[in-house]
């Protein structure tokens, strides 16, 4: 295995794009922006879970996950994960519990 096969193995590893929307009736679509890094599991688990909380509450969410290091930087992210609400930088470094991150959805 030479050095390239390893690079695109890693790049199917990490290239995850997802975005999930959940529209409500009658309520402004919130903007939320997990951002990860390449091949970290924490980041993606933890837009599986605002996922799960978003459809449990019903709420009205753009939700969308990025491993993108310029994303990231765009917002001075240092730490990962991040979360990102209507352009402003909420919690880094797994920094929310799942109270916060109900009262993220539904404040």
């Amino acid at each position: 295995m030479n050095l390239f096969d390893l690079l695109s193995k890693q790049k199917e590893c990490c290239d995850i794009e997802n975005e999930f929307v959940n529209m409500v009736e009658g309520c402004e679509l919130k903007n939320v922006t997990v951002v990860g890094s390449s091949c970290c599991k924490s980041g993606y688990n933890l837009y599986e879970q605002l996922k799960k909380k978003v459809q449990e509450l019903n709420v009205a969410v753009k939700l969308s996950y990025t491993d993108s290091i310029e994303f990231a930087s765009e917002y001075g992210i240092i730490s990962r994960p991040a979360i990102v609400v209507d352009d402003n930088v909420i919690a880094c470094n797994n920094g929310i519990d799942e109270n916060s991150l109900k009262e993220l959805l539904v404040g």
